[in-house]
């Protein structure tokens, strides 16, 4: 899995909350992909150095910011996180909370704010149309390998669970999820390091802490040496 290194970029956008407010949201861009393998070490230390040097001298740090990749630009469905980091304007993707929102549509005066139960519900949309399309496929039962026949199929389960107020994206006893490919690598890396068993190295064990932390951000609980990543 990419561990990528993001960094505070002076930059920011407007993005409308309640009552027609305007938050100022700042750029979180993409520095360094694989930021944690040894041949990047010498762009994470250029790209952090830059940082360091870009915001020296300011006397704070957004409070919102936006993540966007390498080009630079936000886009709808971007997620917004709290910056939690003090007098830091650096970040490893897997070091982020998990997203306080999401751009909407742009318009005239900055970007429409979406929560994080309206963006499930277009990501489910989107499931729901690939499943349609045969280029993604949803199982119901991971482990009996049952997937979802359609679309509709889909929307239909996954909006009883919406309605149950549980929009955070856990599979509770439902026994299903739409997992992101980001999700999916998480949660195929942490079975693989439990598989390993006793041949799992300390830096497995520490990397497999991080994975799971990550996991529990986005909705998901893993236990150690155990089967039980819920689907």
């Amino acid at each position: 899995m990419s561990v990528d290194l993001y960094v505070l970029k002076r930059k920011s956008v407007k993005v409308l909350v309640q009552n027609g407010v305007q938050e100022t949201v700042g750029f979180l861009e993409l520095a360094v992909e694989n930021g944690l393998s040894q041949d990047s070490q010498r762009m994470v230390d250029s790209a952090v150095k830059y940082a360091r040097r870009e915001w020296e001298g300011q006397e704070g740090f957004p409070e919102l910011v936006v993540q966007v990749g390498a080009a630079g630009f936000p886009r709808p469905g971007s997620p917004i996180f709290k910056w939690p980091f003090f007098r830091r304007p650096y970040c490893f993707d897997h070091e982020l909370p998990a997203p306080f929102g999401y751009l909407g549509e742009r318009e005239l005066r900055g970007y429409r704010f979406r929560t994080v139960r309206e963006q499930a519900w277009l990501n489910i949309v989107e499931t729901a149309r690939r499943i349609d399309e045969g280029s993604t496929k949803v199982y119901k039962d991971f482990r009996n390998g049952e997937v979802f026949g359609s679309g509709e199929e889909f929307l239909r389960a996954r909006g009883q669970f919406m309605q149950s107020g549980d929009a955070s994206g856990k599979s509770g006893q439902h026994g299903y999820n739409a997992v992101s490919p980001r999700v999916t690598k998480i949660l195929e890396l942490i079975r693989f390091i439990q598989e390993k068993g006793e041949s799992a190295s300390p830096a497995d064990i520490n990397f497999l802490g991080s994975l799971r932390e990550k996991a529990v951000q986005l909705g998901y609980s893993c236990q150690l040496g155990q089967e039980d990543i819920p689907w």
